[in-house]
C-alpha cells in the first residue's frame, strides 16, 4: 500500500506543491515581519497581486481547458504537425505576454492610483515602481502556461508542480540575504520575477525530454480558431472572478478600511490559500488528463468514477485540515507572526480572519476538483457561467458583510461563496450527465 502511494502522481505533486506553498508562506510572512503592517507592505502586496492576477487568469483560464485540447490534437495529428501546433500556441502566448507587460509598464501609475486611492502619494509611487519591476514576470508566466499544459497532457506533473516553489523560493532567499538593504522591496520584486524566468527554462528542459523540439512557428488559422473556441470563455470567466476577488475585494474594498488592512488580510489568506491549493489543485491537475481521455472516448461512467474518487480523497484530507485550522487558528497565527514587529492585536486579527476563511475550507478544496469535471467534458459555457455567478455573489456579499463586520466580513464572504459554488457545480455537472448525488 505504501509503495503504491509513493508511486502515485498525486502524492508527489502534493509533496512538491507543499514545498512550494511553504516557500510562499515564508515569503508572505516575511513581508509584515520586515515592513510591519504599513504602506511599504501594502504597496508590495498590491503590486504582486496585480501581476499574479494576470498570470493566474492566463494560467488557470487556459491550463485546464488546454489539456483536453492537446490530448485530442495529439491523437489527430502526426508528430510534426503536433509539434507545429504546440510551437505556434507557445509563440502566440509569449507575444501576448509581451503586450501585457508593456501595458503594465505604461499604465502602472494609473493602476496604483486606482487601487490605492486612499493611500499616500509615496505609497502609490512605490507601488508604481514595483509594478514596473514585476511586469516581465507576465511574459514568462504566459509562456509557462502553455508549456505546463503540454507537460500535464503528457502526465509530467512533477515537472510542472515546481511552479509553486521556484518564484517564492528564490524571492525568499533574496529576502533573507538582503534583509537590511534599503531597497529591499525592489530586490525582492526582481527576484520573484526572476523565479518565473528560471521556471520557464525548467519547463523548456522538461519539454525537450518528451522529444518535443521548439521551432519558430506562428499560429495557423485553424489553430487560432481552436484556441479561441477552447480558452475564450474559461479565461474570460476566470478574469471576471479574479478581478472581482483579488483586486476589487482584496485591494480596493479592503484598502478603504485603513492602512495595513491589505497586509493583515493577505497574511491570513495566504495560509488558507496554501491548504486549498495543496489539496484541491493537486488532485484536480493530476486527474484531468485521464478524465479528458475518458470523455473523448465517451466513457462517462469512468469519468464519473474518477471524479467521485477525487471528491472522497479531498474530503478525507480537507476535513481534518479544516478542523485543525478552526481549532488552532490563534496558535497558527501566533506561530507565524508572533516573533515579529506585529503587535498582539494584529496577530489576533490574523487568527480571526483565518478562522472565518477556514469555515468554508472543505468547499474551497472541492471547487477545482468539480471544475475539472466540467473542463474534462469541454463544457466551457458552464465553466464560464459558474465563475461569473460566483464573482457577482462574492463581491455582493463582501460589499454587504464589510459594512457589518469589517475585515472579518470579507473572510466570511469567501466561505459562503465557496459553499454556494460547490452547490452550483454539482448542479452543472448533473446537467452534463455526471451525478454526484445519491440516486433514488
Amino acid at each position: 500500500m505504501v509503495k503504491k502511494l509513493l508511486r502515485h502522481n498525486t502524492f508527489w505533486v502534493m509533496v512538491i506543491t507543499f514545498t512550494g506553498m511553504a516557500f510562499g508562506l515564508i515569503f508572505h510572512v516575511l513581508i509584515p515581519r520586515r515592513f510591519n503592517v504599513g504602506p511599504t507592505a501594502d504597496a508590495l502586496i498590491a503590486a504582486l497581486k496585480v501581476v499574479l492576477l494576470v498570470d493566474t487568469i492566463v494560467r488557470e483560464g487556459a491550463k485546464f481547458s488546454l489539456v483536453p485540447l492537446f490530448i485530442k490534437e495529439e491523437k489527430l495529428k502526426n508528430s510534426t504537425e503536433y509539434q507545429y501546433f504546440i510551437n505556434g500556441i507557445l509563440n502566440f502566448s509569449l507575444a501576448t505576454g509581451v503586450v501585457i507587460a508593456i501595458f503594465i509598464e505604461i499604465f502602472a501609475p494609473w493602476i496604483a492610483i486606482g487601487l490605492l486611492s486612499n493611500s499616500s502619494t509615496e505609497t502609490r509611487a512605490e507601488m508604481t515602481i514595483l509594478l514596473r519591476l514585476f511586469a516581465p514576470l507576465v511574459i514568462f508566466g504566459c509562456g509557462s502556461t502553455i508549456l505546463g499544459a503540454f507537460l500535464n497532457s503528457q502526465k509530467r506533473f512533477k515537472t510542472v508542480a515546481l511552479r509553486n516553489a521556484l518564484p517564492p523560493g528564490i524571492a525568499t532567499v533574496v529576502f533573507l540575504l538582503l534583509w537590511g538593504t534599503e531597497k529591499l522591496p525592489h530586490w525582492v520584486t526582481i527576484a520573484y520575477a526572476s523565479g518565473f524566468v528560471v521556471y520557464f527554462g525548467w519547463l523548456c528542459i522538461g519539454m525537450r525530454h518528451t522529444g518535443h523540439r521548439y521551432k519558430l512557428k506562428w499560429l495557423s488559422i485553424d489553430t487560432l480558431r481552436s484556441l479561441k473556441n477552447t480558452i475564450t470563455l474559461p479565461t474570460l470567466g476566470f478574469a471576471i472572478r479574479q478581478l472581482s476577488a483579488r483586486l476589487l475585494v482584496e485591494v480596493y474594498l479592503i484598502e478603504k478600511l485603513g492602512e495595513g488592512a491589505i497586509t493583515l488580510y493577505n497574511s491570513a489568506f495566504r495560509i488558507f490559500s496554501a491548504v486549498q491549493t495543496l489539496i484541491g489543485i493537486s488532485i484536480a491537475t493530476t486527474s484531468l488528463p485521464d478524465m479528458a481521455t475518458h470523455n473523448s472516448e465517451e466513457k462517462k461512467l469512468k469519468l464519473k468514477r474518477i471524479l467521485y474518487r477525487n471528491v472522497v480523497i479531498a474530503l478525507c484530507i480537507a476535513l481534518p485540515a479544516t478542523l485543525l485550522l478552526l481549532l488552532s487558528h490563534a496558535k497558527i497565527a501566533s506561530l507565524m507572526y508572533g516573533r515579529s514587529n506585529l503587535d498582539q492585536v494584529a496577530i489576533q486579527q490574523i487568527g480571526q480572519l483565518l478562522f472565518y476563511l477556514s469555515i468554508g475550507m472543505v468547499f474551497s478544496c472541492l471547487i477545482p476538483i468539480l471544475n475539472a469535471g466540467l473542463y474534462a467534458q469541454r463544457t466551457y459555457r458552464l465553466v464560464f457561467r459558474n465563475m461569473v455567478t460566483m464573482a457577482v455573489l462574492n463581491f455582493a456579499m463582501a460589499y454587504g458583510f464589510v459594512t457589518a463586520w469589517g475585515l472579518l466580513g470579507i473572510a466570511l464572504a469567501v466561505s459562503v461563496t465557496a459553499v454556494l459554488a460547490v452547490g452550483n457545480l454539482v448542479y452543472l455537472l448533473q446537467k452534463t450527465g455526471i451525478s454526484l448525488l445519491p440516486q433514488k
